[in-house]
Order: structure tokens, then C-alpha cells, then sequence
């Protein structure tokens, strides 16, 4: 009774103590200092002493409390484990809580556990596992954790908080919520204070005000104080029936502006039309964007793609959201079934329209046309009709001789069946210069005038033309002709312009020298 009655009393008047006093001696240079407990149970032949009620530890400038306090005092380790309602203060600023603690003061290593967050003035950060290495300030957490701040909330599986320079890693799973985005990655580090998430991985990031509004990138950095993000390696941009790809991409989600650098590609899906150049600008406020910088534009056909080549190509959309396509300045275009070059293009998505202004000059079916404005009607990748409107000329040669059939007038309807020209229609002040064959022998010269006229052609030769109204012209034997003298007015051989494949848009165009054109005429 006596010995019990001792015990008893020795532990209320540890109770009463202020326990600055009781210190647990272990490495000198880690001291834990219980500065207040309700009870304590003093532990003998190395089992820990345990510290019961409202307890409260000390350690440099780190303090501590919790519902009840195991210290374990050995040789070459001091450590304690803490239950319940587990706090921790570090620095004034760095606040931890959970619902158990193991503190290991010679390494100043804090590891909580269950219901865990961690605190500093710029976040909180909230796991179920959490490690603190209070030697380089650094929180790590694993088997899943959430840090949020003012402005964005980040889910990771595994993570590690600088607290000094408030930087935060974040690996495996990473999901980040932000104002503009949600952005789901690999590995992520994010600045608390400037709210800048940089990019070290594979990383999706969709924007919330569209669905269809998506960033992909390996390497960059969004800050979404600005909404600014730049991107540096495997980028790629989506944005309604766009999709884009380049080396460098700097995107503006308040201006909705994103500018492309370096082997940039846009792809129209809806219209499978691949844009390629240097430099873009994609406006996604206004649904546009520019291309520009050794700019290509691809028109994808089911059989034969139309290659364009212009110093800037722009895409836009009209008010019923259907796609145009513009190409401006030495402009030049391969197909093949048709090729050419002009000043300026546009295509329209509505009526598969291609238009040509100043200067255009077209070959399809082995035919040369000109006019003051020429437009070709499309389809699945093929010609269906030409229009070549004021001051039209179509031009063929016949084979390798100095003889060109040759048709003229106002403005000049062309049709085509499985992408061959077969007849011509001429509205207006109609010419002709045509040399008929029979069985493959040329029989002479014809011309002819008429205001309208119907030109049928067969393997890219005329045979027959059909004169609405009453012509004017004559058929002379070829051995009373000059065919070389057999030119319409304004007759022009450009041969030298036409671009033979699709590098050849690229290539300025230069006029032979007499010499050089002579022999070229004879090829």
C-alpha cells in the first residue's frame, strides 16, 4: 500500500511541476524539452516514459503537443511517437497536424500520420502520409496528397514541399485546378507565391470555358496569375476542328492568343487542310489564325493533295462558321492534276471554291489558263469547272511541235469528268486558233470567231467546236501555214512558270534567257 500510495503521489506532483526542467537526455546537440503534460509514467529497464494530457514538447525553434507523448531515451538516438491531436509549429510559420507523430530530434525528422496537413502562409497541404525533414525544410508525402492555395488546388500520388522557397514537386497522377484549366500531368513544380506551374513531363492541360480547348507539352510553364503558359518541347495545341503542333508555343488564355514558333503545323480535321510554316498566330476569340515563314498549305483529296506555297497563309471563318482559306503574295500551288501560280488565293469550305487574283495562271489537263481572275470548283480532291473570268486564254500544245491550240474570249467556263477536260464553253468575244488531225495526222490550221462557242475535247486534244452563233474563219493545209505564226493576241507560252512538283512552289521564278527558252521550247 505504501509503495502504490508513493507512486501515486510521485505522479501528481509531476503533474504540478512546470516540467521546464525535465529534460530527455540524448545527443547533446537534440534536445526535447516536455514542458507541460497532465501525468507522467516514468519508464524503467528501457521502456519509454509516457507523458499522458495536454502535452507539450520543445525542440529549438520547433514546438509540439498532443494527447499523449511516448519518449524513448537511448544510447545513440533520441525519438519520441506522439498520439492524438498531434500539432507542430516550425519557425513561426510552418504548421503541422494529424493524428500521430514520430519525432526523431538528432535527425530532426517529423513524420505524421492520418489526417495530416501542413501549412505555411501561401498553402495547405492535406495527406494521410506525410515526412518532414526539418534539417533543409523540405515536406515529402507519398501514397496520394492535395495542395491548395488562394488560386489553384493540386492532387499528386507523391509530392515534396520546399517550405523556404515555397516550391512544390509533384509526381505520378498529377491533377491540377486552376481558374482557366485543368491540367492533368506527369511531374509538375509549382511556386506558391507566383502561382507558376512548370511543365517536366508529359502534361494535358483542357481548358473550362471549351471542351474542345486543349494544350499538350513536355517542357514549360504556365503561370496562372496571368493565365500565360510557354511550352518548349513535343507541343500541341487543340481548338475546335484545329489541331497545331510546334517546337515553341506561347499561349495568352485572357487575350486567347497563342503564338507558334519553328516547324509548326495546323490541321483542319473537319476540312483536311494541313497548314505548315515558321511562325502562327491562332486567335481563339475570333477563330482565326496565320501562318507564316515558308508557309504551306496542304488540301488533302482522297487521291492527289493540292500543295500551296504563299508568304503568309491565313484561316478564318464566316458567319455560319464555314472555313476560308487565304493565301497571299507569290503565290504558287502543285497538284497532280493541277498546278499554278497567281498573287493571291482564297478557299472557300462552303462551295469548294479555290479563286485566283492578279496575274493567275493555271494548268490542268496539259491546257495553260489565264484570265483576270480564274476560279476552280472542287471536289473529294479532283477539278469539277473552271471559270476564268475577263480576258480569258486557254492555251494547249500539241505534243512537242510549235503548234498551240488556242481559245480566247470574254470569260471561259471549262468542265471536267474523272479530273480530264472534255468541254470549254466560251461567253463572249470567242477566238480560236486549232489545229484538227485525222487519224493522229494534222491536217492543217483552223480559226475561227465567234461571240459564243463549244469547245469538245478528248485526251487533252480539241475535236470538235461548236459555234452558238454564226462564225467567222477559215481552215487553211498545213503546208500553206506558218504554225509559228499561228498566235491569237496576247498569246503567252509560260511553261517556265509551271511548277513540276511540290518543292517547286517553293523556288522562285525566273524567266529563261532567249537561249534557255529556245531549248526548253524544243523539250
Amino acid at each position: 500500500m505504501r509503495a502504490g500510495l508513493w507512486v501515486g503521489i510521485l505522479c501528481i506532483v509531476w503533474g504540478l511541476l512546470p516540467l521546464q526542467t525535465v529534460v530527455a537526455q540524448g545527443n547533446k546537440k537534440a534536445k526535447v524539452k516536455i514542458v507541460n503534460a497532465d501525468s507522467l509514467l516514468v519508464g524503467t529497464l528501457g521502456k519509454p516514459s509516457r507523458f499522458i494530457g495536454n502535452v507539450h514538447m520543445t525542440h529549438e525553434n520547433t514546438l509540439m503537443w498532443c494527447d499523449s507523448l511516448y519518449q524513448y531515451e537511448l544510447p545513440d538516438s533520441n525519438y519520441l511517437e506522439a498520439f492524438g491531436h498531434v500539432r507542430v509549429i516550425k519557425n513561426d510559420s510552418i504548421r503541422m497536424s494529424g493524428d500521430y507523430m514520430y519525432y526523431d530530434a538528432n535527425k530532426k525528422l517529423i513524420q505524421v500520420r492520418r489526417n495530416v496537413t501542413l501549412e505555411d502562409p501561401q498553402m495547405i497541404l492535406t495527406t494521410d502520409f506525410l515526412d518532414y525533414d526539418g534539417l533543409f525544410d523540405i515536406g515529402y508525402y507519398f501514397n496520394w496528397g492535395q495542395l491548395k492555395d488562394s488560386q489553384n488546388t493540386l492532387d499528386s500520388k507523391k509530392g515534396n514541399y520546399f517550405t523556404q522557397t515555397k516550391i512544390a514537386l509533384f509526381k505520378d497522377s498529377v491533377k491540377v485546378n486552376s481558374p482557366e484549366y485543368l491540367i492533368f500531368s506527369d511531374t509538375l513544380k509549382y511556386n506558391t507565391e507566383t502561382k507558376l506551374v512548370s511543365i517536366l513531363g508529359p502534361t494535358n492541360i483542357y481548358g473550362k470555358e471549351d471542351e474542345n480547348n486543349t494544350l499538350y507539352s513536355e517542357d514549360g510553364w504556365y503561370d496562372s496569375n496571368l493565365g500565360h503558359a510557354e511550352l518548349y518541347k513535343n507541343n500541341r495545341v487543340t481548338h475546335q476542328s484545329y489541331e497545331g503542333v510546334a517546337d515553341t508555343m506561347v499561349i495568352d488564355s485572357i487575350t486567347g492568343m497563342a503564338y507558334l514558333y519553328w516547324n509548326v503545323t495546323l490541321v483542319d480535321t473537319v476540312n483536311n487542310v494541313i497548314v505548315k510554316g515558321e511562325y502562327a498566330q491562332m486567335d481563339r476569340e475570333q477563330n482565326k489564325a496565320f501562318v507564316t515563314d515558308s508557309a504551306l498549305l496542304i488540301m488533302v483529296g482522297k487521291q492527289d493533295s493540292l500543295f500551296v506555297h504563299g508568304d503568309t497563309l491565313f484561316m478564318d471563318q464566316d458567319s455560319a462558321k464555314n472555313q476560308i482559306l487565304r493565301a497571299y503574295y507569290k503565290v504558287k500551288f502543285f497538284s497532280q492534276d493541277l498546278q499554278g501560280l497567281c498573287d493571291s488565293m482564297v478557299y472557300l469550305s462552303v462551295d469548294s471554291t479555290i479563286t485566283l487574283y492578279n496575274e493567275p495562271v493555271a494548268w490542268a489537263s496539259g491546257n495553260q489558263m489565264t484570265a483576270e481572275k480564274i476560279s476552280l470548283l472542287t471536289g473529294n480532291g479532283t477539278i469539277k469547272e473552271f471559270y476564268l473570268n475577263t480576258k480569258a486564254f486557254m492555251v494547249s500544245r500539241r505534243e512537242e511541235t510549235e503548234m498551240y491550240d488556242q481559245i480566247k474570249g470574254r470569260n471561259m467556263t471549262g468542265y471536267f469528268r474523272d479530273n480530264e477536260l472534255y468541254m470549254v464553253y466560251v461567253n463572249g468575244n470567242g477566238e480560236t486558233i486549232y489545229f484538227p488531225d485525222d487519224k493522229g495526222n494534222i491536217i492543217g490550221v483552223n480559226t475561227a470567231n465567234s461571240s459564243n462557242i463549244r469547245i469538245m475535247i478528248d485526251k487533252r486534244k480539241v475535236t470538235d467546236i461548236v459555234f452558238i452563233n454564226k462564225p467567222d474563219g477559215e481552215l487553211n493545209p498545213l503546208f500553206l501555214a506558218d504554225p509559228e505564226e499561228a498566235r491569237l493576241k496576247d498569246f503567252r507560252w509560260l511553261k517556265y512558270m509551271q511548277p513540276l512538283n511540290k518543292f517547286d512552289i517553293f523556288k522562285e521564278t525566273k524567266e529563261p534567257d532567249p537561249v534557255e527558252k529556245e531549248e526548253e521550247e524544243k523539250e
